[in-house]
């Protein structure tokens, strides 16, 4: 199980809308929508500075 760095949500590496490499790591994605918010700005993500962003569903419970 990873979680999305975007929205931190639990995504299985194999049913995962999208994946990125970056700085030798592997991220997945719940939906398309995270993936290109990664893509624009993995630092962003990575830093460990940036909160969830629950743009890609509303909310996760």
């Amino acid at each position: 199980m990873a979680t999305d760095p975007v929205c931190k949500m639990n995504v299985e590496s194999e049913k995962a809308a999208g994946k990125a490499e970056y700085g030798g790591q592997v991220y997945y994605f719940c939906s398309d929508i995270c993936h290109k918010a990664f893509v624009a700005n993995p630092e962003k993500y990575t830093s460990g500075a940036a909160t969830a962003d629950h743009s890609c569903c509303g909310s996760h419970k």
